[in-house]
């Protein structure tokens, strides 16, 4: 079998591991606190020491298992490397080998355990074993199995949680010096229980077991001091047991016996602090400078009476803030510095919660900007020492919580003082984004992680300066463009991240904006509300533009955020200029200045995409503008004409831009949606149409009365499907033709048809201040050019269904001519217009009578004569209407002379019919 590689412990093993180490550690030692508080004869003491002394354990047990389970990966690294570098030398010799010799099991090297907490100089690294060239196996999976050193059996389930825990705690025993480590456990057990006894058999006074039990604690320094060239690690146990006792006395000496003043306690805590510190460093033992720094942080809290300065605390935590800068620039520890972080800002929180007054502000900001320069430095320094040549490694709890922790505590002091968080926020922007750039000029690409993570603090302390300073309208343009450009800077740096981040600050400027962005404007453009929205216009059409550019590069999620976006600039830009125009549209002029905002937009996105190469953007730009143009069209039938109120300045612009922007798409091979071409320059003439219907007949009515304003509504369909069938030979006619001769022209057909049919059968046709002349008055005569342009419009479009064409206007002709003369008869002899009064009128139903007889007689002699057999089926049924006519309503007539016109008249027509006119034969007889 191949040999598996070393099993690496991962990330949440590791923290898990760490945390059972700090509790492992923090039971060890609560017992030795439980044991020194029975000794002073009191559950109040015992409980106090515990806690303590449970916490240094928790510290020191979290401390060495991370440290243990860190030194296990790199020895397991160090193997594998060795392994590989060995089997590479010994390549060309397998080769020659592996022919001779036979095959034989790979020699497996013993696993190694896990390596000490402590470097021990007496543990020597496990070497990787190796075997003659001969053991080798010729195979591929025995050469990996030999290069790593590992078994080649299948590796074991990996154990429970539990399982795992106590193994690591066995190992830390069983490994390095345990007989040490155990040691100097029940040393300390036993000198409290010593001291206990004492007490109780009142051998000593208190002072004299105190100093005894100092004394031990120096006697373990000096002896560990002495032996760190020969055992390190049994050195470094003896220091630390030493330290702690150091701090134990000195805090049962001053808080629970009262032996010792607050004011020697605590000097003589700085003494051993600063003693652990410099025996760590010069021994490179990071466990002894956490011991020897937290109970410097502690000695303070340890040993107050509730009163004092808090200028004398901050300056003896800015002294060991300086011992932990110190400590940073010799050594990368990164547990040291947080437990200084901690300490500094967690005791400084507890502080101004408690003993906090206004005038302590400019001292404590001081102060408490100090520690934050120091941390700052600190954080540097251990990018530096982590990676020598290339920092790839930072402390992402020093770097991020730094800021956060004391940003919260400068608001929580200024907080008060109008504008003072805007300005702190702008300060740090600014210490960030200048020590970002002076790290990349002076450092380059080695240092661009920290240089990264700077300007990204940079710009979050930039962003947020706005609304702390600027209304919701300012702030919305402000965090839009910042968006826009973290979106090109994500591009330009290929991070997903960044552009995601710039979209979601575009969105919350959206939002800032809807939450306060309503404060009312004094001048046109130049005001807050207008350039928010132009701003988030702006920033969402360039963000666009900036992912379509990355191609390929985008993410799946981002590949529809183009267009997306793009829709996005033109609601804020269209929302833009709406409310512009309602603030400060001219009184008389709105109109105009609202159809202009859509023109501009679509003349932008159009001019924008070609020139900046965004094909999105150009063939939005027609389909934009035929949106545009049914909206205002719709948003406009409230005026009373469509050109008023400055309309007919904005009418012919956006004509002008929809049309310009048709033009482009036919350049444009890949325009959208191709099928829509026809019904787009349709919808232009549309538009027009609708825009002459309603504004020449409100002239013509302004003017003269009676019939003259309706004649529009047909003459102006007519004159349009004229110029649909006869169009020059010039753009759109020439390419489009049968655009205009089919969806542009074919509503306006219907209108002018439905026009016809409404006209005759309602209209007066008053023809005022003119005389009624039958079929020269100003209706007829409308009608008759009506009817030649839909004629002619029809040969034009379908010549192949010329008869459906003549059927109709046969049909609309019929309508026209009865009215006409029922309007004749009105006009001449008074008859009435309205529906009843001509029904009982047995003049108008002679003449209709005789007059369809004859129209009937007429289309069957012409039939006849021609073969039209179904003309001759229409002109028949026509006088069947007649026939049926003259029973039902002219018999009931109470003028009898009239009612024998109407019969004698029909009878003689269909004699004539009868004798002129026989059915033509069909097709098939004819032949």
């Amino acid at each position: 079998m191949a040999a598996q590689q070393p099993t690496a412990w991962p990330l949440f093993s590791t923290v898990l591991l760490s945390l059972a180490g700090a509790v492992g550690g923090a039971l060890l030692l609560a017992l030795p606190g439980l044991a020194l508080g029975g000794w002073a004869g009191s559950w109040t003491v015992a409980l106090v020491s515990a806690c303590v002394f449970a916490g240094v354990g928790a510290l020191a047990g979290f401390t060495l298992v991370l440290v243990a389970l860190i030194g296990e990966r790199v020895r397991a690294t160090e193997r594998r490397l060795l392994g590989l570098i060995g089997t590479l030398e010994s390549a060309p010799h397998d080769s020659r080998a592996s022919e001779s010799a036979p095959p034989r099991a790979p020699v497996r090297s013993r696993p190694s355990s896990p390596a000490p907490a402590e470097p021990l100089q007496s543990s020597a690294p496990v070497e990787p074993e190796t075997a003659p060239l001969a053991a080798r196996s010729a195979s591929a999976d025995e050469a990996a199995a030999v290069s790593r050193s590992t078994p080649s059996s299948a590796p074991a389930a990996p154990p429970s949680g539990v399982a795992s825990v106590t193994r690591r705690v066995l190992d830390w025993f069983r490994n390095g010096n345990t007989i040490a480590r155990a040691g100097i456990l029940v040393l300390f057990v036993g000198a409290a229980l010593l001291a206990k006894y004492a007490a109780e058999s009142g051998w000593f006074p208190l002072e004299a077991r105190l100093a005894a039990v100092a004394l031990l604690g120096m006697v373990l320094l000096g002896l560990g001091w002495r032996l760190r060239g020969r055992h390190q690690g049994y050195a470094l146990i003896l220091q630390g047991g030493g330290v702690a006792l150091l701090y134990l006395t000195l805090y049962v000496g001053f808080r629970l016996f009262g032996v010792l003043p607050a004011g020697l306690a605590f000097a003589l805590m700085v003494v051993v602090a600063l003693a652990a510190a410099v025996l760590a460093v010069a021994q490179n033992a990071l466990a002894l400078a956490v011991i020897g720094f937290s109970g410097g942080f502690l000695a303070p809290l340890l040993t107050s009476e509730g009163g004092g300065s808090h200028i004398t605390l901050f300056s003896y935590y800015t002294v060991l803030n300086l011992g932990v800068f110190a400590v940073a620039w010799f050594r990368a520890w990164r547990s040291l510095n947080l437990v200084g972080f901690v300490f500094t800002f967690g005791v400084s929180a507890l502080w101004r919660g408690a003993g906090y007054g206004p005038e302590h502000l400019f001292s404590t900001d001081a102060f408490l900007i100090l520690f934050f320069l120091m941390y700052v430095a600190v954080s540097l320094l251990f990018a530096r020492q982590r990676t020598a040549d290339r920092v790839d490694y930072l402390s992402g709890s020093l770097v991020f919580g730094l800021p956060v922790a004391a940003f919260t505590l400068h608001a929580s002091l200024v907080g008060h003082i109008e504008h003072a968080l805007a300005w702190s926020a702008l300060a740090l922007a600014v210490f960030y984004l200048v020590l970002a750039a002076v790290l990349w000029r002076s450092r380059g690409a080695a240092w661009r992680l920290m240089a990264e993570a700077f300007a990204a603090l940079g710009v979050i302390f930039a962003t947020l300066t706005v609304p702390l300073v600027l209304s919701g309208e300012a702030t919305a343009v402000s965090w839009a463009l910042e968006g826009a450009g973290l979106v090109w800077l994500g591009g330009r740096q290929g991070r997903r991240l960044t552009r995601v981040f710039g979209l979601l600050l575009q969105v919350l400027a959206a939002l800032s904006w809807a939450y306060d962005g309503g404060s009312p404007a004094t001048l046109p453009v130049f005001n807050g509300a207008f350039m928010a929205l132009a701003g988030l216009a702006v920033a969402g059409y360039l963000s666009g533009l900036f992912l379509f550019r990355l191609g390929p590069a985008r993410a799946a999620y981002e590949r529809v955020m183009p267009p997306l976006l793009l829709a996005w600039s033109i609601s804020w830009a269209l929302l833009a200029g709406v409310r512009e125009v309602a603030a400060f549209g001219s009184e008389g002029g709105e109109a105009g200045w609202l159809l202009a905002v859509p023109a501009l937009i679509t003349a932008l996105v159009a001019v924008l995409g070609r020139r900046l190469a965004w094909p999105a953007s150009a063939r939005l730009a027609p389909l934009l503008g035929a949106a545009f143009l049914v909206l205002v069209t719709l948003a406009l039938t409230v005026l009373e004409h469509p050109l008023m109120r400055g309309a007919w300045l904005g009418w012919p612009l956006l004509w002008l831009v929809y049309h310009g922007v048709l033009w482009r798409r036919d350049q444009d091979a890949g325009a959208w949606l191709p099928g829509m071409t026809p019904w787009l320059h349709g919808l232009g003439v549309w538009a027009l149409a609708w825009v002459a219907l309603g504004e020449v007949p409100w002239w013509i009515g302004q003017a003269l009365a009676g019939v003259w304003p309706m004649l529009a509504w047909g003459l102006i369909p007519a004159l349009l499907l004229v110029v649909c069938t006869r169009a020059p030979a010039l753009w759109p006619w020439r390419d489009h033709r049968r655009a205009y001769l089919g969806p542009a022209a074919l509503p306006l057909a219907v209108v002018m048809a439905a026009w016809v049919v409404v006209m005759n059968l309602g209209s007066r046709g008053d023809p005022a201040p003119l005389p009624y002349l039958p079929l020269l008055n100003p209706l007829d005569i409308s009608v008759a050019l009506a009817l030649l342009a839909g004629l002619g419009w029809w040969r034009a479009a379908w010549p192949g269904r010329w008869s459906v064409g003549v059927t109709v206007a046969v049909g609309l002709a019929f309508v026209w001519l009865s009215a006409a003369l029922v309007r004749a008869l009105h006009y001449g002899v008074g008859t009435p217009l309205e529906a009843d009064g001509m029904l009982r009128s047995v003049t108008v139903q002679m003449a209709l009578s005789l007059f369809w007889a004859l129209l009937g007689l007429a289309a069957m002699i012409s039939a006849t004569r021609r073969g039209w057999r179904p003309v001759w089926m229409a002109g028949m049924a026509l006088l069947g209407v007649v026939v049926v006519k003259l029973f039902l309503v002219d018999l009931a007539g109470t003028e009898t002379l009239a009612r024998t016109v109407s019969f004698l008249g029909v009878g003689l027509v269909l004699l004539v019919v009868g004798y002129f006119s026989p059915l033509p034969p069909r097709a098939k007889e004819s032949s």
